[in-house]
């Protein structure tokens, strides 16, 4: 993973036009503050479009992020109800059109982390891996995130999670743009505590997951997106991202938190590597 990471930051140092002005500050408070286009160029929009005489609209399944030219990386709990899902790549918010061109390809093939394929198998949510129809061409606003690796500095203590139902989790508004919020790392003890009565925790909160707080809370959802991205900017570089973990749905349904868990990336990389680099 380090190889390719390094082989990324040649690639998009090499990109034309590129877009600049990637930060981890944020200008406003971190409530759910709308990214700005291209801000986050590997996280992508899984689901489908559905068209209706003249109307269209994108059903979301979940987010994820472009790990390779061939792979997104979700969370295993998007492909429980499987669908002729569709991957959406460079889309700013997931109804309206934007200025930055979408690219929109069909699935090849989902490969689940073993333990994942069925709902009622497992207490916490792992990672699957969609495999595109065709490889991705990269742009300045798509191009695949690294992945934390032991070889990366220190976790951070402040990190970002983006997704597209962030506003409307954080606000109760109906914004679909995307969406991201500050978030500092706390010891997994505080997130053990805060879902200590949860039926679906039964195990508690492993050294598998990481435990972030935000300075609000958003509610948790039922159905629909989930795979909220937690994640910080490489530091070797300003426009690429390493992804630390991927937000599931083993968070307690329709409530309001602001201690979150996420199943960390580091802990399953021997089986991503197999599967996207062969390794």
């Amino acid at each position: 993973m380090v190889h390719q990471c390094q082989e990324y930051r040649k690639i998009i140092a090499s990109l034309p036009s590129k877009l600049t002005g990637r930060t981890n500050e944020f200008e406003q408070a971190p409530n759910g503050v709308p990214a700005r286009e291209g801000e986050f160029p590997h996280q992508v929009r899984v689901g489908q479009w559905f068209y209706e005489d003249e109307e269209s609209a994108f059903i979301l399944r979940c987010s994820g992020a472009l790990i390779s030219d061939r792979y997104v990386l979700v969370s295993a709990h998007c492909f429980w109800a499987l669908g002729d899902n569709e991957v959406s790549l460079g889309r700013h918010d997931y109804t309206r059109n934007a200025s930055l061109p979408e690219l929109l390809v069909e699935r090849e093939d989902i490969v689940l982390q073993p333990g994942n394929d069925e709902p009622t198998k497992t207490s916490y949510d792992g990672f699957g891996l969609v495999r595109l129809a065709k490889p991705v061409n990269f742009t300045s606003n798509i191009y695949p995130a690294c992945l934390w690796t032991d070889d990366a500095p220190v976790e951070p203590q402040h990190l970002t999670v983006a997704g597209f139902t962030l506003g409307k989790l954080v606000n109760d508004t109906q914004d679909t743009r995307l969406a991201k919020i500050r978030m500092s790392r706390i010891p997994n003890e505080e997130c053990a505590r805060e879902y200590a009565n949860s039926s679906r925790m039964k195990e508690g909160i492993t050294d598998a997951m990481l435990c972030a707080k935000s300075s609000v809370g958003w509610r948790t959802l039922c159905e629909g997106d989930a795979g909220l991205l937690l994640q910080t900017l490489d530091g070797d570089s300003s426009d690429v991202y390493r992804v630390i973990g991927v937000q599931g749905k083993n968070q307690q349904c329709d409530q309001t938190h602001d201690k979150f868990f996420f199943p960390r990336v580091q802990k399953q990389l021997d089986w991503i590597e197999s599967v996207v680099w062969g390794g």
